[in-house]
């Protein structure tokens, strides 16, 4: 996109008028509309106050970010990698509020730093006050509703675990500024969208309603419920994940079914039903093999993969925990073997042995 246009977008989409845009930076409405029109480049000392005014980053403004953003990705993505594997939180925590301030406009990286802070509990209060700060910006600036809806959800979760009443007011807050499922945009699609993007639309919805679901029927399990109620539960929820993961690969959405299947296996052993856990124990397995097998990789659920939601998550990382815990786990002793012959075969196949 050319300057002049670029210039022209982001001033209708803050609802400016070019006299505003000009008393914002000292110069005459006619220079603004000259800017706009192309018949003139607004001066090189300026940049930075329109970059201010806009909420967004010089490089932007000539779209360079989509010149050198695919090889800068790359290098950082191998760097927070590198943190990870050294399991540096801190450092990984420091890279991101780097990114952040390289760019401002990037709001995918917000959600991305406050998911870190959730998932290690970072949660000093300095740290907590600059994710809220980070959120209060993208409130005001970030126009794309998702990646604001999931700044709102990541931080509802983080200012609920701290112990200041103030911060857990803000959770409040951000819960209260989600959209509620009765009236969830969402289901006004065809209103508003025809052909593939409403087709895209309606399978996007099918995961989301699934993903919540799933999660809803887990919180329902209590910690005092009897073996056989709390077996019941996790059925249900690996039921709703079962309906469009079809058995094939699932990416980031095979944890989660792998991590209920963890659980009905380990009830059916407190129950004295080894068989019956040794078949959920090879489902987990089976389905983790499907990540060491490329070919398997290009089988995937046709309802699932409509959506590239989260695509972006390390899901070996997520994988390998998994195997770790179940190794771990005292009610699967007799499985140890089996499970440490396939975490070493998993390792081999990760690391290209």
């Amino acid at each position: 996109m050319e300057l002049k246009s670029k210039l022209k977008e982001l001033r209708i989409s803050r609802n400016m008028t070019q006299e505003a845009v000009a008393d914002h930076l000292g110069v005459s409405s006619q220079t603004v509309s000259k800017w706009e029109r192309g018949l003139l480049s607004p001066d090189i000392a300026l940049l930075p106050k329109i970059a201010l005014l806009f909420k967004c980053s010089i490089d932007s403004l000539f779209d360079m970010d989509l010149v050198w953003s695919i090889e800068h990705r790359k290098e950082f993505g191998e760097k927070i990698h590198a943190l990870h594997e050294k399991k540096d939180w801190e450092g990984v925590y420091q890279a991101w509020i780097r990114e952040i301030e390289l760019n401002p406009d990037h709001y995918g990286n917000y959600a991305d730093v406050m998911l870190h802070v959730y998932r290690k509990k970072l949660y000093d209060k300095d740290r907590v006050e600059k994710m809220i700060s980070l959120a209060e910006h993208a409130e005001k600036c970030c126009t794309d509703d998702d990646k604001r809806n999931e700044i709102y959800r990541i931080m509802l979760q983080i200012c609920s675990e701290s112990k200041d009443p103030g911060i857990r007011e803000k959770g409040k807050y951000y819960y209260k500024k989600l959209p509620s499922l009765r009236h969830s945009r969402e289901v006004y699609a065809k209103f508003v969208m025809d052909g593939e993007e409403y087709r895209s639309q309606v399978l996007k919805n099918i995961i989301y309603t699934v993903d919540l679901a799933e999660c809803s029927v887990r919180q329902l399990i209590l910690p005092d419920m009897p073996p056989q109620e709390k077996l019941y539960y996790y059925q249900k929820a690996a039921a709703l994940l079962e309906t469009v993961l079809d058995g094939k690969y699932a990416g980031f959405y095979d944890p989660p079914l792998m991590s209920d299947y963890a659980e009905i296996a380990k009830i059916h052993v407190q129950l004295g039903q080894t068989e019956r856990a040794e078949e959920y124990i090879n489902r987990i397995l089976t389905a983790l093999e499907k990540h060491m097998i490329e070919s398997e990789k290009e089988t995937k659920s046709q309802i699932l993969y409509s959506t590239t939601l989260r695509n972006s998550v390390p899901t070996e990382q997520i994988c390998q925990k998994l195997l770790q815990n179940m190794f771990d786990a005292t009610e699967f002793e007799q499985f140890k073997d089996a499970i440490s012959n396939f975490m070493n075969c998993y390792q081999q196949k990760r690391s290209g042995g």
